[in-house]
């Protein structure tokens, strides 16, 4: 068979498209074989997709009993997937499920295992081309381009970011770090966002660089800094406080304190080691920051740089993540090693109180408060069980175990409070992808849950290792 390779450039998007300041290039390899009855289009657009999926998907895709409850039987159907999530991820081929069925299933390539005829492969590579020039309608337009209630997950083991819509839950957006020229290994962990929407930030653990991008997910600009890991952006002014990775062994004793505007670094040093934790009072005049290696919470008045040291009795807990309740009156504390979280009163902010030790399940990782500040909310990492805390009896109010929770990490609320996401790194496979693509037997998750009745209302399948999260804090 005559196949030859052609490459054709792929322009980022407006708005959500892109992940760079330029063209994206991508390689195909095209059939010359067919019929000129058929010919390939080397720039299909939606009615061309169209056409491809109503001749071999929609007899099964279609209606309301549409298998696996996914219809692709208009743009809006396909752009919206099923109850189980994205079909298509726009300029993003390679991790969409659509091709993935297509073209890397066990048994497969789908629909072959079910015995029907396979989808040919000009049509397949139609389908790609649709999709990574944004999988745009029939007026042109790129979906999700204005959508604002968005959740940015740092997949660690992927070198990716999934960025999900909160309104639909599905992921409408990947930025592949190595496509920018970052290492596979680069670790991207925890995300920060302008509570405009402006722009993200994401630190990367073993590239050591804390990266800027903007709305469009351009990559605007970056900062060295050595194995950073959470991050806290001060609401109104223009920094971004940024601390060390537990992968670091020994970093220095210092957090950062970057300006957003051009990205210059700084650092004060908080005299303990491995400051990890990251906080911002609701004032936005104090920080918090802990040690992984030794009870001590460091209190920071931003204005004068003062800082106060509070030194905890007891066995190592290693705090991995602070909240602060929503009146800044409270601030709890999540203690990997024994399994608690630890309640303190900082209506004096430079002086937390220990109020409260309350008895969670394994590993709690980062919690997150209500509205509100009735419930506080955390995966327990060591059990795969996500712990509700009710603050004012300050006893668990409900766990929540089911299918997706394996390893939870992070977590955010959307912006109503009435649904709770939770990332999920699931590197041990606990968890077991709905198919069988051959590489993503530990592929991440973000679960859905209703916040009134703890159920899960969905498992989103993301990249390896789903870690820190992000969202934007004011509509």
């Amino acid at each position: 068979m005559n196949r030859s390779s052609v490459v054709f450039g792929l322009l980022a998007a407006p708005l959500l498209g892109g992940v760079g300041g330029g063209a994206a290039f991508a390689t195909y390899s095209i059939d010359r074989t067919r019929s000129a009855s058929d010919p390939v289009q080397v720039e299909p657009d939606y009615a061309r997709v169209q056409v491809i999926l109503d001749r071999g998907c929609t007899g099964c895709h279609a209606g309301a009993d549409a298998a696996a409850g996914l219809r692709l039987d208009s743009w809006d159907n396909i752009i919206a997937g099923s109850r189980h999530g994205e079909a298509i991820i726009p300029f993003d081929s390679d991790n969409s499920l659509a091709i993935e069925l297509l073209t890397k299933l066990n048994g497969g390539p789908h629909p072959a295992e079910l015995g029907a005829n396979p989808i040919v492969a000009d049509d397949v590579l139609a389908l790609r081309m649709w999709i990574d020039a944004g999988a745009r309608n029939a007026d042109g337009v790129a979906p999700y381009a204005d959508a604002t209630q968005l959740l940015y997950v740092a997949n660690q083991n992927s070198a990716m970011v999934s960025i999900i819509d909160m309104e639909a839950d599905v992921v409408v957006r990947t930025v592949d770090l190595q496509e920018l020229g970052f290492p596979p290994d680069a670790k991207p962990h925890h995300v920060a966002v302008e509570p405009d929407g402006s722009h993200w930030y994401v630190s990367l653990i073993a590239a050591n660089r804390v990266l800027k991008f903007n709305r469009a997910n351009e990559l605007v600009g970056q900062v060295e800094f050595e194995r950073p890991g959470m991050l806290a952006l001060h609401p109104t002014e223009d920094f971004l406080y940024v601390g060390r990775s537990m992968a670091a062994v020994n970093p220095p004793q210092r957090i950062g304190i970057i300006s957003r505007s051009d990205m210059e670094i700084d650092e004060i040093d908080v005299f303990f080691p491995r400051p990890h934790s990251m906080a911002l009072h609701p004032n936005g005049e104090y920080l918090y920051t802990s040690s992984l290696a030794v009870n001590q919470i460091a209190a920071i008045e931003l204005a004068s740089d003062e800082l106060e040291l509070s030194t905890l009795d007891g066995p190592p807990h290693v705090f991995v993540q602070f909240a602060i309740s929503p009146d800044g009156n409270t601030m709890v504390a999540a203690a990997q090693l024994t399994a608690k979280l630890l309640v303190f009163d900082i209506t004096n902010p430079m002086s937390p109180e220990l109020e409260d030790i309350i008895d969670v399940n394994a590993a709690p990782w980062h919690p997150t408060y209500s509205p509100d500040g009735h419930f506080v909310y955390f995966g327990n990492l060591g059990d795969n069980t996500i712990t509700v805390v009710d603050m004012a009896v300050r006893r668990p109010a409900g766990l929540i175990t089911g299918n997706g929770v394996a390893e939870p990490h992070g977590s955010a609320l959307s912006p109503d409070g009435s649904r709770l996401y939770v990332s999920n790194r699931n590197v041990r496979g606990a968890y077991t992808p709905r198919y069988d693509l051959g590489d993503n037997a530990n592929s991440g998750t973000v679960i859905v849950i209703n916040t009134e009745t703890h159920a899960i209302e969905k498992v989103i399948e993301v990249e390896g290792y789903a870690a820190g999260v992000g969202t934007r804090t004011r509509n």
